[in-house]
Order: structure tokens, then C-alpha cells, then sequence
């Protein structure tokens, strides 16, 4: 068993026992204890040696529908407060032990930034009670309690106090990698709010190298210690329960925003508090089209099906204490596949079976890609989704691709963090539902991903994707999603016994 897996295993199980309830709520509702941010915090300073680390949080003043904190600030420590900063250096006061560290959090006061007030500062109204934050971390002895963090201190702060803590380090991690901001009609690249925090945090700190913080972040959230495995395996159990429900319901003449609604509905009875993303539901023609071409437009979904279609339910998505997740079937209208849609099924189902037979620890990603890739080729599918035979608008979309990965063994290609790229078959699920597509490591037990081949055919108006998520364990895998049926048999007979009680 890998050491940090077993770290994580055996500091996650010790906090689960009895340290879950005050010491969580007085952070957030959805928190996980102190101690499990104070670890990442630790494990994050000691691989900078001696360099200091600056994290921001989100910008949620006034925010609304679905407000949620950054994931990487979230990660290391729990606070939901708008505009707060985390600030970790070493710490070199003459009574410091050696490698201690110093840990600030910088807060917005109890009524700073509240409602529809804001800036408005009329004590007046600030205080009224319909204008109070329900729950907010705010600078002083109990949020140092709450969190573990040693110092705490007022936002308007920062400026004057970062460089006293900061104190004699040269290298200062920030966030700094961004995904870039069209510019159109030739004007200057915008630049996100994000970015503009990070470079006044710079010009705070004056002459220092500055070091990009995210890809160390990011790749610890990689690994989920038991407590986020748990948060992901109720999400994946409730998202599963969901498609369950929906299948037992649909029929021809729902609207696909009907279909979307009956998961939510499920997913809030089950516990989830809210949608991982937005729905991406499609029938009929519909589910040809990329949910990311379909989310330009105010009515994506919105569609009623018709006999002999499928309907493409991207949207096993129920998110529980900050987790996600992401799940998908392919669901007959009629409540039976024609031979021609179950011929294609099947397939999409073998290929994420192989698929999911190499998961395992030590595997590198892109094996898992070729398993599925290989069982396309073997079916003889790549001449489908080449445009030269085919034509432009009849090409089909096979995912993973065995052109890509099998006959020019092109390897991983790089996505943004929206997908642009070559698809291959999945990627990392937690805090976010996606997570990463960070595949340079091997997989390793604590690893959830998930797998998710599909193929598009134009002319056949068929589009299937079958996609679960995966934890990677010590001795191989555990589907967290398997209680959402998945076979062709299994769903036609749920929606047959669900058509006979109607």
C-alpha cells in the first residue's frame, strides 16, 4: 500500500470516528474537520522548502444561484467566507521551532460585504437582521479555532501584514495559471478577476520570484483521502439512484427539461444539495450535438421525445458536500433499443468494460484508453471517423479514438480545463466534477476518475455514452456508480416493469 495513501487512510479514519460534528460546523455545514486541512496545509509547505504560498479565495460578494468557493482555497481550508486569503510561510520568529511554518487567514469582518448593501456601509442596516450572512468565518478567536489556522486577520489587512509573515522568503507561490479570455474585435485580452488578484498580490509583495502554486494543489487533490471518497461515493450512489428513477419514468412525449428535472428532484430527496453542472440532457437529434456547442444557447434543453429515439443523459451529476460527480446512460425512449441502437449499445459497453478491467494501481491512464480503443478498432470503426471516406457531416465521433490512440499511437494530448482537444475517455472527479486531466502519473488507490467511451453517428441518429465513475484501490478498482443499471437488458426490463404500473 503506498504510503500516502495509507497516511491519508489512517488520519481520514481516525478524524471520521468522533471528530466530524462542532469542529466542522463552525467552518461550514459541509466541512470536513480542522485536522484534514491542517494536514494538506503541511504537506503543501513542505514540498516549497522554505518558499511561501499565497491562495485567494473565490470572489462570492453577493453571489448567488449556486454560489461555491474555490476548489483549491476549499481544499486547504474549508471556509466558505467570500474574499478570504490563506497565506502559509515559514516561520521565522527568534522563538520559532525549526521547520515551523506560519499559517494566516485573512477574513471579511461579521457584516462586510452583506447583501445588497454592499458597499453600503450604514450601520443601520448593515446590522438588520434579514442583512446578517447566515454563516461566516470572520477574523478572531473562534475562527483560530475553528480552523487550525494560527492567525487571523481582517481582508482590509493584507496589504500591511502579508509581508510580515511572508518575512524573509524569496519564492512566493501564487495561482497563476489561468485559462486565457477571448479578446474580440482585436481589443486587449480581458483579464478574469482571478488574475487581477494574483498580480495585486505581486505588486504587494514586491521583488520576490513568483511560482505557480496550482499544479501542486491540483495534483494533491488527485488523491482523496476516506473522507472524500465517502462525499464522492454518496454523490455517485445518489446520482446513480437518480437515473434510476428517470429511467422508470421516461416515455414518449417528456420534454428533456422534464427528464432533467426528475433527477434533481430525486437527487434533493436523497440528500444532494445541489447539480455538479448544468444539465446536458438530449433526445432524438439533440443528443447528437456537444453539450458544449448546445450551451451557447438559453433553451439547450428542451426537446420532447419521440417512439424509437434515445435519450443521452449526461447528467448523473448530484453534488454532496462539495463533491461531485459524473455519470451517463443512454436511455430507449420506447423502453426497447431496435437492434440497430442495441448493436451499438453493446459495443460502447464493451469497450468501457475493457476499459475499466485496466484500472488498477500503477496503470498509466493512457492504457486505459487503449483498452476501449482497441475493442472500436476491432469493430472496424476507423473509417467512421475519418472525414476523407466519410465526408464532414457524416463523420462519426468515436471516443476514445483508435486512429488517435491505436494506429498513430499519438499518446495523451493536452485539454484546457473546458475539454479543447483530442477526447480520450474520461477524467479525475472530485471537488470539481471535473476534476483534472491530469494523466502524467500513474494511477494510484485514492484516484477517482471516470471512464466514458461514446461514439456519435450522424446519419443513424445514434448517440450512446456510458460512463461511470471509478475509485482506484489498493488491489485494483470499486465502481461507485455500478447501482445505476447500465446493461441493455437491465434497463429494458426496469422501464417494462415501470410501464406496467402505469
Amino acid at each position: 500500500m503506498p504510503v500516502r495513501w495509507f497516511r491519508t487512510v489512517v488520519l481520514a479514519a481516525a478524524l471520521a470516528d468522533g471528530l466530524a460534528g462542532a469542529a466542522a460546523l463552525a467552518q461550514s455545514p459541509v466541512a470536513f474537520p480542522k485536522e484534514v486541512y491542517a494536514a494538506r496545509r503541511r504537506r503543501l509547505a513542505d514540498q516549497v522548502k522554505g518558499a511561501a504560498i499565497v491562495v485567494p479565495g473565490k470572489y462570492l460578494v453577493g453571489a448567488h444561484e449556486l454560489p461555491k468557493q474555490d476548489a483549491d482555497f476549499w481544499y486547504l481550508t474549508g471556509v466558505e467566507s467570500p474574499y478570504a486569503t490563506l497565506v502559509i510561510a515559514p516561520d521565522g520568529r527568534p522563538d520559532a521551532a525549526p521547520g515551523a511554518i506560519r499559517t494566516a487567514l485573512f477574513l471579511p469582518d461579521s457584516f462586510q460585504f452583506a447583501g445588497a448593501q454592499f458597499p453600503h456601509v450604514d450601520p443601520a442596516f448593515r446590522r438588520a437582521p434579514w442583512n446578517v450572512p447566515r454563516q461566516r468565518l470572520a477574523p478572531g478567536p473562534g475562527a483560530v479555532e475553528a480552523t487550525g489556522i494560527s492567525e487571523t486577520y481582517r481582508v482590509q489587512q493584507f496589504a500591511s501584514r502579508v509581508g510580515d509573515i511572508v518575512g524573509q522568503a524569496k519564492i512566493v507561490y501564487l495561482p497563476m495559471r489561468f485559462d486565457s479570455l477571448y479578446a474580440p474585435l482585436g481589443m486587449r485580452e480581458p483579464r478574469s478577476v482571478e488574475q487581477q488578484v494574483t498580480k495585486a498580490i505581486g505588486d504587494v509583495l514586491g521583488a520576490r520570484d513568483l511560482k505557480d502554486v496550482t499544479p501542486l494543489i491540483r495534483r494533491m487533490r488527485l488523491v482523496k483521502d476516506t473522507l472524500e471518497v465517502a462525499a464522492l461515493r454518496r454523490a455517485a450512489r445518489i446520482s446513480a439512484a437518480g437515473m434510476e428513477t428517470l429511467m422508470r419514468a421516461v416515455r414518449p412525449g417528456m420534454n428533456d427539461l422534464e427528464a432533467a428535472g426528475i433527477l434533481e428532484l430525486d437527487w434533493k430527496r436523497h440528500g444532494s444539495q445541489r447539480a455538479a453542472f448544468a444539465p446536458i440532457v438530449g433526445s432524438g437529434p439533440n443528443s447528437m450535438q456537444f453539450f458544449t456547442v448546445m450551451g451557447e444557447n438559453y433553451d439547450a434543453v428542451n426537446r420532447v421525445m419521440k417512439p424509437g429515439e434515445l435519450l443521452f443523459v449526461d447528467y448523473g451529476a448530484a453534488e454532496f458536500n462539495m463533491y461531485g460527480s459524473d455519470l451517463c446512460r443512454t436511455i430507449p425512449v420506447s423502453g426497447t433499443f431496435t437492434p440497430e441502437q442495441r448493436q451499438y449499445y453493446n459495443l460502447v459497453l464493451e469497450a468501457q468494460e475493457a476499459a475499466i478491467a485496466a484500472v488498477k494501481p500503477g496503470a498509466l491512464m493512457l492504457d486505459v484508453i487503449k483498452a476501449a480503443a482497441r475493442v472500436f478498432k476491432k469493430a472496424g470503426l476507423d473509417q467512421n471517423e475519418n472525414p476523407a471516406i466519410m465526408g464532414v457531416d457524416r463523420v462519426w465521433g468515436v471516443m476514445p479514438s483508435p486512429t488517435h490512440y491505436i494506429n498513430r499511437d499519438a499518446g495523451i494530448t493536452k485539454y484546457t480545463r473546458y475539454g479543447a482537444g483530442v477526447r480520450d475517455i474520461g477524467h479525475h472527479v472530485g471537488l470539481d466534477a471535473t476534476d483534472s486531466r491530469d494523466w502524467s502519473v500513474p494511477l494510484e488507490p485514492g484516484m477517482v476518475i471516470t471512464v466514458e467511451p461514446k461514439i456519435y453517428i450522424p446519419d443513424k441518429q445514434i448517440a450512446i455514452m456510458i460512463e461511470d465513475m471509478i475509485l482506484v484501490t489498493p488491489t485494483g478498482r470499486e465502481n461507485l456508480s455500478i447501482d445505476a443499471p447500465k446493461s441493455a437488458r437491465d434497463i429494458e426490463a426496469l422501464m417494462a416493469a415501470a410501464a406496467k404500473r402505469r
